[in-house]
C-alpha cells in the first residue's frame, strides 16, 4: 500500500492541510516547511493520486496573473538561465512571466516600469536594475507593487534583493590567481554605477590585500558594452597599455570580449595571459583550453527569488521592514585557462621554454663560435640523468657546440668540486651542473662563476649571488606540487573532510621545497575536501619506510598519502604492505617502472606529475647555447610537468622516457636492497 499524506503529515509535523498545499501548490507554505515536506515525500516514494498536470492546472487570469520580469538582455548566458528557471516557477503557481528588455538603460526601464504600475494584469515585479540610485525607482516603490531586484541592488534600505555573492565571487576568482603565483591581476569591469559592479572591485581588492598583493588602480579596466567593437578595442589598448599576467573578467559579456580581443591580439591563453571569466555556458568547456570561470546558482538565484515575491504578493508579511538581501555563493569552476606562474631562487618569474628560443643568426653564430661546454652531473647512472645528457649533447651538437667531458660526481660533493677543477682546467665557455650538495659545493660554484658561465639544474648552491649564473632551471615545480595534491582532491572528489599525511624531504632544498610548499598550499585551498592531519620529513630515502609506518600508526584514519616524489613512495608502499593498508591512496611525482607498475596495476598509486628529463635536457641546451651568446635575460626555465593516470599510462612513458612502455611484472616495491643508492635517487629529485 503507498504512503498517504498523512503519514507525510505526521513526520513533518505539520496539518494535512499543509502537506497538501505543499505538494499541489495550492497555497502559500514557507520555503523550509515546503523543503521538508517535499523531501519526506521523495523519501517515501509518494506519489499523487490527483496531482497537478500541466493540463489540469489552474493558471490565474485577468487581473494579478502576470508576473513581470524586467533585465537588461537575453543574450547574456546568466540571464538566459535566469529566465527558464523563473519561468518554470512561475509557471506552477499559476501565473505567466512577461518579460521586459531595458537594454540596461535607465530611460527605456523608467519607461517598461511606468507601464507595469499601470498594468492590473501585474502581480510582481522581479527587477533587474538599470542603475543603483534610489531616486530611479521610487514611484515602483510608492505604488505598492511588490516587487524584488534580481542580481542587482538598489542603494537604501527598502527594496528587496536575491543576489549573487559578487564579493566572496571575485574575491576567489583573484586568490586563485594569486595562488598561481599572477600578481599583475587585471580586472575588467563594466562602465557602470551598478552595485555589482562595486562589489566586484570591492571582491578583488580584499583578496590583493589579504595575500599583501600591491594594488595597481590601472589595472582596473571599467568597460563600456553598449558598442561591441569600441568594448573590444578598449580592451585590447589596455592588455597593450598594462601588459597583465592574468585578467579576471567581472561579467559575461566582458569574457567574451576579452577573448576576442586577445584573439585580435595574437595572444595566447593562457601562455600569453591567465584568464578566469565569469558565467559558465557550455562553449566555456569547449573552447581550447577551456575556460576557468565564476559561475552563479541560477537554480538557486531564481527559487529564493520567486517564494521571496510570492511572500509578498501573498501578503505574509505587511509590515514595513529592512529590505531582506539574499545572497547566493557563486562557484570557482578551475579548468585550463589560467596558468601556474613559478619563482626562482631569488624570487624571478619563472619562464616556460618556448620563450628562451634561438633565431637563424643566433645559430650561425653558434656554429662558427667553436664554443665548448663542460657538463658536472651528480650522477649518472639512472634513466633521469642519461635522458638529460643525451638530450643536452644532441641539441648542443646541432648548434655547433662541442662537449668537452662529462663527469659524474656519484653524490660526493668533495669529489664533485674535484671533477669541476678539472673541467675549468679545459677552458670551456660554459658548464652545465647538477650540485649534488647546495652548501658544500657552494664555494667551488662561487668560484667558477668568474671563470666561465654556469647553467645550473635543480639545486642553487647557497651564497651564489643572482648575477652569478646564466640561467636556472628545473621542472616547474609550483606546478608539480599543485598537479599532484590535485590527483588526490580529485580522487576523494565528493567525499567531505578526507585525511591525509605528507611525507616531505627534510633538506633544504629549494626545489623539493617549493615542490611540497604548493602540494600544501592547495590541500588548504578554499572548497579543499581534504584535511592535513600529519607532516613528516625524511632524510634519507630508507628512512621513509620508518616515517611512514609511524606515521600510519599514529593516525589510523588517514586515508591518503602525498610523496614528495617516487623513490621514498616506494618505501612508504612496503611499509603501507606490512601494515595491511591497502585502502591508502598515493600521490607523488615522477615516473618510473617500480611506481608505474603500481599505478597500473592499481596498487595504492592513484596518480603521478613527472617531470620530462628529455625536454628539460633540450631547454639547458638552450639555455646555455643563449647564454654563450650573452642572452641571460631568462634567469629561472621552468619546463611544464606531465599528469600522469592510469589511463594515460602508455601515452605519458613514450613521451617522458621516449621508449615504449614496459611489460609490468609485478607492481610489489623491492625491499630496501633492491634499490638502487638513495643517494643515486635522493639527488636525482632534489
Amino acid at each position: 500500500m503507498g504512503v498517504t499524506i498523512k503519514e507525510i503529515a505526521e513526520e513533518a509535523g505539520v496539518s494535512i492541510a499543509t502537506v497538501s498545499h505543499a505538494l499541489n501548490k495550492t497555497r502559500y507554505v514557507s520555503p523550509e516547511i515546503s523543503d521538508r515536506v517535499l523531501a519526506i515525500a521523495r523519501k517515501k516514494g509518494y506519489k499523487a493520486k490527483h496531482g497537478v498536470s500541466e493540463k489540469t492546472r489552474k493558471y490565474k487570469l485577468g487581473k494579478m496573473s502576470e508576473i513581470a520580469l524586467v533585465i537588461p538582455n537575453t543574450f547574456s548566458v546568466v540571464y538566459t538561465r535566469l529566465i527558464a528557471v523563473l519561468s518554470k516557477l512561475v509557471d506552477e503557481e499559476g501565473y505567466t512571466l512577461s518579460i521586459y528588455l531595458s537594454d540596461g538603460e535607465p530611460e527605456q526601464e523608467r519607461h517598461i516600469l511606468n507601464e507595469i504600475i499601470s498594468n492590473r494584469r501585474i502581480a510582481g515585479v522581479i527587477l533587474c536594475p538599470a542603475d543603483s540610485g534610489k531616486k530611479h525607482y521610487q514611484k515602483l516603490m510608492n505604488c505598492g507593487r511588490p516587487f524584488v531586484c534580481l542580481e542587482r541592488m538598489i542603494e537604501g534600505e527598502e527594496a528587496d534583493a536575491v543576489i549573487s555573492d559578487n564579493v566572496q565571487g571575485l574575491r576567489t576568482g583573484t586568490e586563485h590567481l594569486i595562488k598561481c603565483g599572477h600578481e599583475r591581476i587585471a580586472l575588467l569591469l563594466e562602465d557602470k554605477t551598478l552595485s555589482t559592479v562595486k562589489d566586484r572591485r570591492e571582491g578583488y581588492l580584499q583578496a590583493l590585500k589579504e595575500y599583501d598583493v600591491p594594488c595597481d588602480e590601472e589595472l582596473i579596466a571599467c568597460v563600456g558594452l553598449e558598442d561591441g567593437e569600441e568594448a573590444k578595442e578598449s580592451i585590447k589598448a589596455f592588455i597593450k597599455r598594462m601588459s597583465p599576467t592574468a585578467i579576471l573578467a567581472g561579467g559575461n559579456t566582458l569574457t567574451l570580449r576579452c577573448l576576442k580581443a586577445m584573439g585580435e591580439m595574437g595572444l595566447e591563453c593562457p601562455k600569453d595571459i591567465s584568464i578566469v571569466g565569469f558565467g559558465d555556458d557550455k562553449w566555456c568547456e569547449l573552447i581550447t583550453p577551456a575556460l576557468t570561470t565564476l559561475i552563479q546558482d541560477t537554480e538557486e538565484i531564481g527559487r529564493k527569488t520567486v517564494r521571496l515575491l510570492l511572500n509578498k504578493i501573498e501578503g505574509v508579511s505587511q509590515e514595513r521592514h529592512a529590505a531582506q538581501k539574499i545572497v547566493v555563493p557563486m562557484e570557482l569552476s578551475v579548468r585550463k585557462s589560467t596558468l601556474n606562474i613559478a619563482r626562482g631562487p631569488f624570487g624571478e618569474k619563472v619562464v616556460y621554454p618556448e620563450e628562451n628560443f634561438l633565431s637563424e643568426e643566433d645559430l650561425e653564430v653558434l656554429k662558427n663560435g667553436n664554443y665548448t661546454v663542460g657538463i658536472s652531473f651528480h650522477y649518472t647512472g639512472n634513466e633521469w640523468t642519461r635522458l638529460h645528457e643525451k638530450a643536452i649533447k644532441d641539441t648542443l651538437n646541432n648548434m655547433g657546440v662541442r662537449v668537452l667531458s662529462v663527469t659524474d660526481a656519484n653524490f660526493d660533493p668533495d669529489l664533485q668540486n674535484t671533477q669541476l677543477e678539472g673541467l675549468i682546467m679545459q677552458h670551456p665557455d660554459a658548464i652545465i651542473a647538477v650540485p649534488t650538495d647546495e652548501v658544500k659545493t657552494a664555494a667551488k660554484f662561487k668560484e667558477l662563476a668568474g671563470q666561465t658561465k654556469l647553467i645550473l639544474i635543480n639545486n642553487m648552491p647557497n651564497s651564489l649571488g643572482k648575477e652569478e649564473y646564466s640561467c636556472w632551471l628545473s621542472v616547474n615545480e609550483r606546478e608539480n606540487g599543485q598537479n599532484a595534491a590535485r590527483i588526490l582532491r580529485e580522487h576523494f572528489q565528493g567525499q567531505e573532510n578526507v585525511k591525509v599525511g605528507m611525507l616531505v624531504h627534510g633538506a633544504p632544498f629549494f626545489a623539493t621545497k617549493q615542490r611540497d610548499f604548493f602540494a600544501e598550499q592547495t590541500f588548504l585551498e578554499d572548497g579543499s575536501n581534504i584535511r592535513v592531519v600529519s607532516k613528516r620529513s625524511f632524510y634519507q630515502i630508507d628512512n621513509a619506510y620508518e616515517v611512514c609506518r609511524r606515521m600510519i600508526q599514529d593516525h589510523p584514519d588517514i586515508q591518503g598519502l602525498y610523496i614528495t616524489w617516487d623513490r621514498p613512495a616506494l618505501q612508504a608502499i612496503r611499509a603501507l604492505d606490512e601494515l595491511g593498508r591497502e585502502d591508502i591512496a598515493i600521490t607523488t611525482t615522477d615516473l618510473d617502472y617500480e611506481i608505474a607498475a603500481c599505478l597500473a596495476k592499481g596498487r595504492y598509486v592513484v596518480g603521478l606529475s613527472s617531470q620530462r628529463p628529455y625536454d628539460q635536457g633540450i631547454a639547458v641546451a638552450t639555455a646555455t647555447a643563449r647564454a654563450l651568446l650573452g642572452k641571460c635575460e631568462h634567469k629561472c626555465i621552468g619546463v611544464p610537468p606531465y599528469t600522469v593516470m592510469a589511463g594515460n599510462l602508455d601515452k605519458a612513458w613514450k613521451e617522458i622516457l621516449k621508449t615504449k612502455m614496459p611489460e609490468f611484472e609485478s607492481a610489489a616495491p623491492q625491499q630496501a636492497g633492491g634499490y638502487q643508492s638513495s643517494g643515486a635517487a635522493e639527488q636525482r629529485r632534489i
